[in-house]
């Protein structure tokens, strides 16, 4: 149950940070793009994001039973979720709406992953206190990372995304490739032994790696080169 209240908990504060971001953004301002559509496509992006995390937990742990609708749901009981099939899950369908509803996609993108990864340091920090000593390491690490991500988005990029420097959506795709890129890692160093590049879930972060490098490169490299001739 204590999980569950951490992840509503951490909804609310993601929806704050939205907001707080949210409100003075010139290009939401200008499109004239209402902050109760912007909210209205963070709770259904939210629940597309938690049913995806689900579902990639089910799959990369093998966890068929869970399959179940009554144990799929039941969070507090059967606990797991995965961050990565959350995270794109929750990307894909912010796009995928974005171009259905005509709006600014790579904007809102962007404003969605500064939030994410605003309560993602304290989603995990809650989470260490409830696991009470008995979280694993990579949670430590993730935790630590998360933190480290959060000081280079709100210091770097996010300042240089607001001024226009760097092509709207670059910045939400950074952060998956980053995420994707230290889940793998983590992985692989925490569990050299038994680790395989062939398993479900890592193939999946490879998948997710390769493809947000690819649209980045092809965003904020090869579109400029074309542009210049």
């Amino acid at each position: 149950m204590a999980e569950l209240l951490i992840l509503i908990f951490s909804f609310f504060i993601f929806l704050y940070f939205l907001y707080f971001i949210g409100k003075d953004d010139f290009v939401i301002i200008r499109k004239d793009i209402p902050l109760e559509k912007i909210f209205s496509i963070a709770i259904l992006a939210g629940l597309v994001g938690i049913f995806s995390a689900r579902l990639t937990f089910i799959i990369f742990s093998s966890k068929f039973g869970y399959l179940n609708p009554i144990v799929f749901f039941a969070l507090p009981y059967y606990p797991g979720l995965s961050l990565i099939g959350g995270v794109t899950g929750g990307s894909l369908f912010i796009y995928l709406y974005s171009l259905y509803k005509k709006i600014q996609v790579g904007r809102i993108f962007d404003l969605f992953i500064m939030s994410f990864s605003g309560i993602l340091p304290i989603s995990l920090f809650l989470n260490i206190i409830y696991m009470q000593g008995k979280e694993s390491m990579i949670q430590n690490i993730m935790f630590i990372a998360s933190i480290i991500i959060l000081i280079i988005f709100s210091k770097f990029l996010f300042p240089y995304a607001s001024k226009g420097e760097i092509k709207d959506g670059s910045l939400g795709l950074v952060f998956v490739l980053i995420l994707s890129f230290i889940q793998f890692t983590f992985d692989l160093l925490l569990d050299i032994k038994n680790f395989s590049f062939f398993s479900v879930e890592h193939l999946f972060i490879l998948s997710v790696f390769f493809i947000s490098l690819i649209l980045i490169i092809n965003q904020e490299i090869m579109n400029k080169f074309l542009a210049k001739k």
